[in-house]
């Protein structure tokens, strides 16, 4: 079993690497495989609602580094998507991951093979309440529903604002591991 993090936060040491790495850890110690990719270190395009992939059995026109994540998307059997919250929705990287996922929708094919992947969310933030964003979190998750993924935990771990805060948080780090665990 491969279980993928995808971490879409730009800081070093940040809160919801912290927490994804925590998940990871889990999910290996109950026999996975795992990796972690750092999507704002990549050079990653934005899409350009081409519809190229539809005409070419959901392959994207634009040849970036994507090309791996979705590699490492169809190979995984788990997938954790991790987000902090810095202005009332998930970050630019994330979103821009997650518009590239259009290349896969209504493709039978490939939501026949999603339908054996669990996807779950593990979203950081500072102060603002829950509720100002978690239709954003749900938003998201349902679009990695409708290419046939199988929907996991969304998990919120707030009071997050210092980067590396999360580490005194066993009560927050427990949560993740815990979510770690239900993709096994």
């Amino acid at each position: 079993m491969k279980v993928l993090g995808i971490n879409s936060s730009p800081r070093e040491e940040s809160n919801v690497r912290i927490a994804l790495e925590t998940a990871l850890e889990a999910a290996e110690a109950k026999g996975a495989e795992t990796e972690i990719i750092d999507v704002n270190s990549l050079a990653i395009s934005p899409c350009q609602a081409d519809n190229y992939c539809k005409e070419h059995d959901s392959e994207c026109a634009l040849h970036d580094e994507m090309d791996d994540i979705y590699k490492k998307i169809e190979e995984a059997d788990g997938i954790i998507l991790g987000t902090p919250i810095y202005f009332f929705d998930i970050t630019a990287q994330a979103k821009t991951v997650i518009d590239r996922l259009y290349c896969y929708f209504m493709n039978e094919k490939y939501s026949e093979l999603f339908s054996n992947k669990k996807v779950a969310i593990i979203a950081t933030n500072g102060g603002a309440p829950v509720e100002a964003f978690e239709g954003s979190l749900k938003t998201q998750m349902v679009a990695f529903e409708t290419l046939g993924f199988q929907t996991g935990d969304i998990l919120v771990l707030g009071d997050n604002n210092i980067p590396g805060g999360i580490k005194e948080k066993e009560d927050q780090l427990g949560k993740a591991k815990a979510l770690g665990e239900t993709l096994i």
